[in-house]
């Protein structure tokens, strides 16, 4: 079931103070480490800033206005991470409170604008330069919880005692939710360029607590998400939710993880080996 406005509401705020509470006590030495292969902690803050001040905000004003996306500097996905690191420049030298004002001040804003819109106001159509097609203006606010939960994993590498796994920290409705809109995003972000003539139905199983079915089926060049079983796939990718994420993200090496079963893939492992290239939002 597609989520509600009210349960948007309720897991995109629940993230946000999870975010800010967690970044509010990293300290200027856990600050200036590197928290990803590029930035460090205090960069990726000021990324969440940068980045839903310049493209979340107008792409959801423009949306809710009927009207074409319009960021400029981002106009296709080959822009996205030149784009990001622009705006990330802009605030990166503010003080670490202000940053973190910044970010409340602009997600609560965000979610201002979705207590105006009805559930069928969150289905008319959207667009961002970043997406393989159009969705709906309800997909904006799901790609920016995901954005600020993936932000949090990146900066928890600088403080990974005093951050617990955004899994491991979360309710299993919290992660049902979660996973759940990874995979109805992935289609928005699928590399309609890279899959060729490619026909291929993935399961996937996330295990335990929270856990569920997901499934992607491709075809004709492009890729639709379900909840739940999809008859006749080619492929079931079967794990925790917590690794899959880290998987994912680059935290979890693949091979190791197949070879250990952590991972476990049920028919033609050679479309697993595709996923990477398949879907990023990074293109």
């Amino acid at each position: 079931m597609t989520p509600t406005k009210d349960q948007i509401r309720e897991y995109y705020g629940a993230a946000l103070e999870r975010c800010l509470e967690a970044f509010s006590r990293l300290e200027e030495k856990e600050l200036k480490k590197k928290a990803s292969d590029n930035w460090t902690a205090r960069e990726h803050i000021a990324g969440l800033v940068g980045t839903m001040e310049k493209e979340t905000m107008p792409l959801t004003r423009q949306a809710i206005a009927g009207e074409q996306p319009n960021i400029p500097g981002f106009t296709e996905r080959s822009d996205l991470i030149g784009f990001r690191q622009t705006v990330m420049e802009e605030v990166r030298d503010l003080p670490a409170s202000e940053l973190l004002q910044r970010i409340r001040a602009v997600f609560e804003e965000h979610m201002a604008l979705l207590d105006t819109l009805s559930d069928s106001d969150l289905d008319k159509p959207a667009n961002s330069p970043g997406w393989d097609r159009p969705g709906t203006i309800r997909d904006l606010f799901f790609a920016n919880y995901l954005f600020l939960a993936s932000q949090y994993q990146e900066i928890r590498h600088v403080a990974k005692k005093r951050m617990p796994h955004w899994i491991e920290a979360s309710t299993p409705d919290q992660v049902n939710y979660h996973m759940g809109r990874i995979f109805h995003y992935m289609p928005l972000i699928f590399n309609s360029g890279k899959a060729a003539d490619l026909q291929a139905k993935y399961q996937f199983t996330m295990e335990g607590d929270g856990g569920g079915q997901w499934a992607i089926e491709i075809g004709d060049g492009k890729a639709k998400a379900q909840t739940g079983v999809l008859e006749g796939h080619d492929i079931e990718l079967k794990t925790k939710p917590q690794l899959w994420i880290d998987l994912t993200t680059g935290d979890l090496n693949a091979v190791w993880a197949i070879t250990t079963k952590k991972v476990k893939i049920g028919g033609n492992a050679g479309l697993a080996m595709k996923l990477g290239d398949l879907f990023s939002a990074e293109g």
